[in-house]
């Protein structure tokens, strides 16, 4: 099963203040973020910066585009890259974000991606790949 980042992250918004979270095996990825020509190009060299760990969390400081990509050769041509457009926070209420589990949805990917909205308190969305599995 292959995963359509760019509907996945297409499907969600992202509002200064939330943290995105990665979680994946560090022996076989990593997170690059990467400027737009990087994330084009699927090239790491010139990227913004590097994760490691297997469960990397970035803050979405800023309202703007921010872009990440898997710096393993390969991996980003294969389509592990997301593009990440970051919006000013509401003022008004805010509806609840689905939440995904694991529940047999396992997909190729970067790792799980777990949002945690700012506005939100502790709901999070988890997306989880092939490599890990999130937990509730």
């Amino acid at each position: 099963m292959h995963t359509d980042y760019a509907e996945w992250v297409a499907a969600r918004t992202f509002h200064r203040g939330d943290n995105i979270t990665f979680t994946y095996s560090r022996e076989l990825h990593d997170v690059v973020e990467v400027g737009k020509a990087g994330y084009d190009a699927c090239s790491s060299a010139n990227n913004v910066s590097a994760f490691r760990s297997g469960n990397d969390v970035v803050a979405l400081t800023a309202v703007g585009t921010r872009y990440f990509l898997c710096g393993l050769t390969g991996h980003c041509d294969s389509g592990m890259k997301i593009r990440v457009d970051v919006v000013a926070a509401s003022t008004g209420p805010v509806a609840a974000p689905p939440t995904t589990s694991a529940g047999g949805n396992v997909v190729a990917g970067l790792g799980a991606l777990v949002v945690t909205q700012a506005l939100l308190g502790s709901i999070s969305v988890c997306f989880s790949f092939r490599w890990i599995a999130c937990s509730d």
